[in-house]
């Protein structure tokens, strides 16, 4: 009866959420505008990757892996002036993590009460990538990520599904003077996280889950652009907490799992006519209470961090050199106590990795990029990649990786 009350529950929040938006449209919005003003574009891309020692995205380990390829759709259009609908579908293979199948990557409608040459401010609804650091909303578009994959030690694919995009209410507010700006945006959003998402953030074996209530997530992002975008610098602070309802598992009365999570990103960007030099630091604190069957309560404080610099040392032709450190616990950097806590292998709760790429900008459309990755450590290998090595024995602590990537819009 809970779980049939929790289902319904969660389909009444989305029927009146979509009611809402509904209703902050006027009724009679001129078809022939909209159509007018309809536009898009979307891009395909597809890598080539092979591994020693670990799996990443497919059966990479001393072998070719094809299943990390995207593809995107993008439309917008605008109407009544002050009214954008944008939207997108993706469908994205990845490895174990992603099956390719076609899913809604964001959809909101923006209200834009004021928009002039010095001010913008508004409000959007929907499905809202959320804004932390420079590269989580376009972390799937391969023209605007830096390389070939996010920083992995920042935008972990393992947490993909919780920080990536929400449902919810996002404001927004921009300042402009000269040829600098400053930026503000507040995303707020109650939807609960899937169980697939739960697996992927607690990463602890044995554990038991059960209905998932009560989520909340906040994110907000102040961003400082100077001389056009020649020095960017930005601050971000992301939270999600939600609770799981362990009664209903057949095991008599039990506490609630408790599950709360809060990142700080700090991110600095320069840019050159030939070098662009890129810096995130990021501490995180973790915090789980109550997870079954009975493991010890988690009260960590993580760190991660890239710095990253690239070359355009002909026109088209760019190399890239990274560093990134990722530390599920600052305290705990070897992984040795979350070892014993979890059963995990040290090297899962941390990640040191250089980086090597290439990138040929042939036309505006075509991109083609190379990659070598040297990494220690697992800690941000995806979840289900990390569990199929370490059940057939090719889970290693050093590991290397070669990446090809062609990517195509349109």
């Amino acid at each position: 009866m809970d779980k049939l009350m929790h289902r319904n529950y969660q389909k009444q929040k989305k029927l009146a959420f979509s009611l809402v938006v509904t209703m902050l449209l006027p009724t009679a919005v001129n078809a022939d505008e909209v159509f007018s003003n309809f536009r898009w574009d979307g891009y395909i891309s597809q890598s080539l990757i092979h591994t020693t020692n670990n799996n990443f995205f497919g059966e990479s380990d001393d072998d070719i892996s094809l299943d990390y390829r995207e593809v995107e759709f993008l439309f917008s259009t605008t109407f009544l002036r002050n009214f954008q609908l944008s939207a997108s579908l993706l469908s994205r293979k990845a490895g174990k993590s992603d099956d390719g199948s076609i899913e809604l990557d964001h959809g909101f409608i923006t209200y834009t009460a004021i928009n002039d040459v010095d001010w913008s401010l508004g409000v959007r609804a929907g499905r809202i990538k959320a804004p932390q650091g420079f590269y989580n909303e376009t972390r799937d578009v391969a023209f605007t990520r830096p390389g070939i994959l996010v920083p992995q030690s920042m935008y972990l694919e393992r947490y993909r599904d919780w920080m990536y995009s929400t449902d919810g209410f996002e404001l927004f507010a921009m300042r402009s003077w000269s040829s600098n700006s400053l930026s503000f945006r507040l995303l707020g959003s109650n939807k609960d996280p899937s169980t697939e998402a739960v697996k992927e953030l607690l990463a602890t074996p044995g554990y038991i889950i059960g209905d998932i209530k009560d989520g909340e997530t906040g994110v907000a992002k102040l961003l400082y652009e100077h001389d056009t975008g020649r020095i960017r610098i930005g601050l971000s602070y992301g939270y999600t907490a939600y609770k799981i309802n362990n009664s209903n598992l057949g095991y008599g009365i039990l506490p609630e799992t408790e599950v709360s999570t809060s990142a700080k990103f700090l991110s600095a960007e320069y840019n050159t006519d030939k070098w662009k030099f890129v810096g995130e630091y990021v501490p995180t604190k973790n915090k789980i209470l109550n997870l079954l069957p009975p493991i010890p309560d988690q009260d960590t404080k993580g760190l991660s961090y890239y710095l990253q610099s690239t070359y355009r040392f002909v026109p088209k032709w760019e190399l890239m050199l990274r560093h990134g450190v990722l530390y599920i616990d600052k305290n705990d950097k070897d992984g040795a106590r979350l070892q014993a806590s979890t059963g995990y292998p040290a090297h899962s709760f941390y990640a040191k990795n250089w980086v090597l790429g290439l990138g040929w900008h042939y036309s505006d459309s075509l991109l083609i990029r190379a990659e070598f990755h040297d990494v220690e450590g697992t800690g941000w290998i995806p979840m289900k990649d990390f569990i199929y090595s370490m059940q057939n024995g090719s889970l290693h602590k050093d590991w290397q990786m070669i990446m090809l990537q062609t990517s195509y819009r349109f």
